[in-house]
């Protein structure tokens, strides 16, 4: 007999309706930017707020949907929740603060308040949130799941906390263009200290495949999405009836880890992207359809499910 799933109530719900919350804001910045111009790109942009309250209504859904699947203590759901609850609403609150005062919410350190928000608002609830992932990274270790499942949690936390640190990285140099150094940035105060156009070269809605430097802005976007990409796709095959779980969902623990190692490599190496070498594209590629194959493996296993069913797995099971 199948095991029952633990039941988490309260925080996935308060989650469910704050990831509404953040969806209907990103889309208001969208018809924003849209009905009022301005920039696209650079450091004062809507784009900015819309793109963090994308990341934060996805990470919301994401810990919604992972939660019911694992064995928590109540103060573990406290922790969790509230620590994706502060850095999700608290970053995009605050970058659309700065966004709509029309400054740069990024290594803005100019005035007392926008210091107070750089570093008690942004790196600060950024900070409470690597707590949370860590004590959610220790629950789907300990929780009595499948391998399947263990890994996909435990996967998509760790690229969350690779994310974080690429994070703390950029927050540490005052820029997201890696030119050698950590810590550099730490004590700044009385001005904006963020990259200038010439380092940060053509930004396209934010790409930027010509930095004079290492680009750390899409290791640390696709970090920071890790549960969406690994955690939710093995939550979702955990309810199928698949009998080998545990290859697709290694395959794109595999094929996202490595992605991310070359990109890191790369930009660590102070090299733009658009400096990506014929190897290292291959490889970028192949990652990225072998991470496709495991969404089809998944796809066509919630296609084939019968309704109604939901299968949970078991400490033996794939």
């Amino acid at each position: 007999m199948a095991a029952t799933p633990p039941r988490t109530p309260g925080w996935p719900r308060v989650l469910w309706a704050a990831g509404a919350v953040l969806l209907v804001a990103m889309v208001v910045h969208v018809v924003a930017l849209v009905l009022l111009g301005g920039p696209v790109g650079g450091p004062v942009s809507l784009r900015k707020p819309a793109t963090f309250a994308e990341t934060g209504w996805l990470l919301c859904w994401s810990v919604a949907t992972v939660l019911p699947r694992l064995r928590t203590r109540a103060w573990q759901r406290h922790v969790v929740g509230a620590t994706v609850l502060a850095f999700a609403l608290g970053e995009t609150a605050i970058i659309a603060v700065q966004a709509w005062r029309g400054v740069p919410s990024h290594y803005n350190f100019t005035t007392p308040l926008d210091a107070a928000l750089m570093r008690g608002g942004a790196a600060g609830t950024a900070a409470v949130f690597v707590v949370g992932m860590v004590v959610l990274l220790v629950v789907a270790l300990r929780s009595p799941v499948s391998r399947a499942l263990r890994l996909g949690v435990a996967g998509g936390v760790g690229v969350v906390l690779v994310g974080c640190a690429v994070g703390m990285v950029m927050i540490s140099t005052n820029s997201g263009v890696y030119r050698g150094g950590v810590g550099s940035g730490f004590g700044a105060t009385g001005a904006y200290f963020g990259p200038d156009p010439a380092t940060v070269g053509p930004d396209l809605a934010g790409f930027r495949p010509a930095t004079a430097g290492g680009d750390l802005v899409l290791p640390h976007a696709i970090g920071v999405h890790g549960l969406l990409l690994l955690a939710v796709p093995a939550v979702l095959l955990a309810g199928t009836a698949l009998r080998d779980r545990l290859a697709p969902v290694a395959t794109m623990v595999a094929a996202v880890g490595l992605a991310l190692l070359v990109l890191l490599a790369h930009a660590f190496r102070m090299l733009p992207l658009d400096a990506l070498d014929t190897p290292a594209l291959a490889v970028l590629a192949a990652c990225a359809a072998t991470y496709l194959g495991g969404l089809a493996v998944t796809a066509r296993a919630l296609l084939a499910r019968r309704p109604g069913e939901d299968r949970t797995d078991v400490e033996t099971g794939a």
